[in-house]
């Protein structure tokens, strides 16, 4: 049976194509609450006190997927957010 990704779930793989130090440690696919799904990636980072933490962030939606029926569905709940004052 294929693993059927459900929203508000993703994997995260180990990136094998990383040639530089600024490429994500981790690569994979998450799907929203409104099924669209985008790339993810993440860096491995180590804090000053020697904590090892993930950095993420979530890109574009992935070409080629079909948006799921969850996003057709009224009432889903999601709710965009503006977060342009975030700063990071």
């Amino acid at each position: 049976m294929a693993y059927e990704m459900k929203p508000g779930q993703g994997s995260l793989f180990k990136n094998d194509k990383k040639t530089s130090d600024k490429h994500p440690n981790l690569k994979g696919k998450v799907m929203l609450p409104n099924g669209e799904i985008r790339w993810v990636s993440g860096w491995t980072k180590e804090t000053s006190a020697g904590e090892r933490w993930i950095s993420m962030s979530i890109g574009e939606m992935v070409a080629g997927q079909p948006v799921s029926q969850h996003s057709q569905a009224k009432g889903n709940g999601f709710q965009p957010q503006d977060d342009s004052d975030i700063p990071f």
